[in-house]
């Protein structure tokens, strides 16, 4: 299972949601459902916004996780 580790990096940088939402120029409740609800769908330009904005790899976005 590959797992976005988005919450995790923000409490990290200590990066609210709706700061990383103004700095990347997402809406709030997109953010929002990345950070809590398991992600099926993602696009690769909101994964790069993602990267730049927070200065992070695609590597340190996503970690893969043994299914249950």
């Amino acid at each position: 299972m590959v797992r976005l580790r988005l919450g995790d990096i923000l409490q990290e940088k200590q990066i609210t949601r709706q700061q990383l939402a103004n700095q990347a120029g997402l809406r709030p409740s997109t953010v929002s459902d990345l950070c809590n609800r398991p992600v099926q769908r993602i696009y690769l330009s909101t994964i790069a916004t993602l990267c730049e904005t927070l200065d992070v790899s695609v590597s340190d976005l996503f970690v893969i996780e043994p299914a249950d």
